[in-house]
């Protein structure tokens, strides 16, 4: 999930794989045949203010019909909600992704709703048999439990502690519980959202995911990196990639959000960052040129809209700015707010992202 410090997760994960002689960076593996991805979509975040059923469909039939997208993955936490949307996706005959989220809870709590995802899920499947879920994002620092720390900053600082070590076996025992929970009750392809700090046992999975942005610390490795995805022998997804629009968010990958002070009322971007629509458009483009030549099954943009982080004309207050969103909105206060009209407008790396998914 691009809402978090990569380099707070990455530091501890580094030091917790020394500590336990694990290797953070996979080794290198043959790429299947490269071609167009049988999956390109984005991301679709249930979670926000403003939630009305017109405003999804109108959003997912722009996704499908204008973006050309084939798949979606549904972020979310509440089951209503995922499901309404899925059902507008099926619709528009896209696959569909489910990714139940309930962050800062313990497992025993989000296993529950993940199984009440499956259900649901297996239900629309048996009228639209292209759906699939993820158990979970990132669980080693969302979820309560498997890294100490009462909140997702707390656990990452934790996970290079002597009290963090030990999260890939007390994640993979989880990952296990929850394939022998949802198997029974949903036949459709299975996933977990991993972040690149996570060692997953894939072995009962459908499909490899994984969250993978590219920024200054990795630019060097990032092809070898998706490359060695494929080691597992099972179909890869990137379910995470984008960037920020401005200039330099290409160097910060899935921290670009991080420039925002939002101890300020209202929340303020700070001087010296300036607008640029071309750097996320052109940061899509190679990476989707990556995934392309490296035989990539599927990869989705993070992410479609952001309605709580309207655009401004003003720098200081452009939130749309430290977003990943390919459409901005308006702020409340204007005449065409979002919150009044539904109203988006597509970004540069929106118009990028449709002619590269067109047929």
């Amino acid at each position: 999930m691009a809402s978090i410090s990569r380099r707070t997760v990455l530091a501890g994960a580094a030091a917790a794989a020394v500590a336990g002689g694990a290797a953070v960076r996979p080794a290198r593996a043959a790429a299947p045949k490269s071609g167009r991805l049988p999956q390109h979509g984005v991301n679709y975040d249930t979670e926000r203010e403003v939630w009305k059923p017109e405003y999804v469909r109108r959003e997912i039939r722009a996704i499908r019909r204008d973006l050309h997208c084939n798949a979606l993955i549904l972020l979310g936490s509440d089951l209503r909600r995922l499901m309404l949307a899925a059902r507008y996706a099926a619709a528009e005959g896209m696959f569909v992704w489910f990714e139940p989220r309930q962050f800062d809870h313990d497992a025993r709590t989000t296993l529950r709703f993940v199984s009440a995802v499956a259900r649901e899920a297996e239900r629309l499947r048996r009228t639209h048999p292209g759906v699939g879920i993820s158990l979970g994002c990132e669980l080693t620092i969302f979820m309560a439990g498997l890294v100490p720390g009462k909140d997702w900053m707390e656990r990452a600082a934790n996970l290079g502690t002597p009290a963090g070590w030990g999260y890939d076996k007390r994640l993979n025992a989880f990952l296990g519980r929850a394939l022998k929970t949802v198997r029974p009750l949903f036949g459709g392809r299975l996933t977990y959202t991993s972040g690149v700090w996570e060692n997953v046992v894939w072995r009962g999975f459908d499909v490899v995911g994984v969250d993978l942005y590219r920024d200054a610390s990795n630019k060097a490795t990032y092809v070898q990196d998706v490359r060695a995805l494929h080691r597992f022998g099972k179909p890869v997804v990137i379910t995470e990639f984008g960037c920020c629009t401005y200039r330099g968010a290409d160097e910060r990958g899935g921290d670009g959000f991080d420039i925002v002070d939002w101890t300020q009322d209202p929340p303020v971007v700070p001087p010296g960052y300036v607008r640029d629509e071309r750097t996320q458009a052109r940061y899509i483009s190679e990476l989707l040129d990556v995934y392309e030549a490296e035989g990539v099954h599927g990869a989705f943009v993070y992410n479609f809209i952001d309605a709580d982080s309207p655009y401004s004309p003003e720098p200081c207050h452009d939130l749309d700015m430290a977003g990943f969103s390919l459409v901005k909105v308006l702020p409340a206060d204007s005449r065409l707010g979002y919150e009044k009209t539904g109203h988006w407008e597509p970004k540069l790396a929106f118009r990028t992202l449709a002619r590269r998914y067109a047929p």
